[in-house]
C-alpha cells in the first residue's frame, strides 16, 4: 500500500512537473522574444537567464523520467491542415524576427532569413511526422 501511494504521489510530481517546465518555457521564450525586440525592457525588470536554470532542470527530470510519451501517442493519429497552416505562420514569425535582428548586415540578410524560415518550417514537419 505505501508503494501505491509513492507511485501514485511520484506520477502527480512529474505531471506536475511537466506542466511545470511547459509553462515557464513558453513564458521564457515569450519574454526572450519582448527583450530581443525592444532591448532593455524585461532585463531592466527581471533577469530572465535565472529562469533558464529551472526550466533546465525541469526539463531534464521531464525528459529522464517521463514514460516513453511517442508510445502513447496514437499511431494512426491524422495530422491536418491546421498543424500546417500553423507550423507555416510560427516559421514565418520566425525568419521575420531573424531579419529584425541581422538586417544590418544588408540585403542578404533577407536571404538569411527566407533560409532560417525554411529551416524552421522543415524542421517542424520532420518532428510532426515523427521522421
Amino acid at each position: 500500500m505505501a508503494k501505491s501511494k509513492t507511485k501514485k504521489a511520484l506520477a502527480l510530481f512529474f505531471e506536475w512537473n511537466k506542466k511545470f517546465f511547459q509553462y515557464t518555457l513558453i513564458i521564457y521564450l515569450i519574454l526572450l522574444l519582448i527583450e530581443i525586440i525592444w532591448e532593455g525592457s524585461v532585463y531592466f525588470f527581471l533577469n530572465i537567464n535565472n529562469m533558464l536554470i529551472f526550466i533546465l532542470i525541469s526539463g531534464i527530470m521531464t525528459v529522464i523520467f517521463q514514460k516513453n510519451i511517442i508510445e502513447n501517442k496514437k499511431e494512426n493519429e491524422k495530422i491536418d491542415i491546421y498543424y500546417y497552416t500553423l507550423i507555416l505562420l510560427l516559421s514565418i514569425i520566425g525568419a521575420i524576427v531573424a531579419n529584425y535582428k541581422i538586417n544590418l548586415i544588408g540585403n542578404i540578410s533577407v536571404i538569411f532569413s527566407i533560409i532560417i524560415g525554411l529551416f524552421i518550417f522543415l524542421l517542424s514537419i520532420l518532428i510532426l511526422k515523427k521522421v
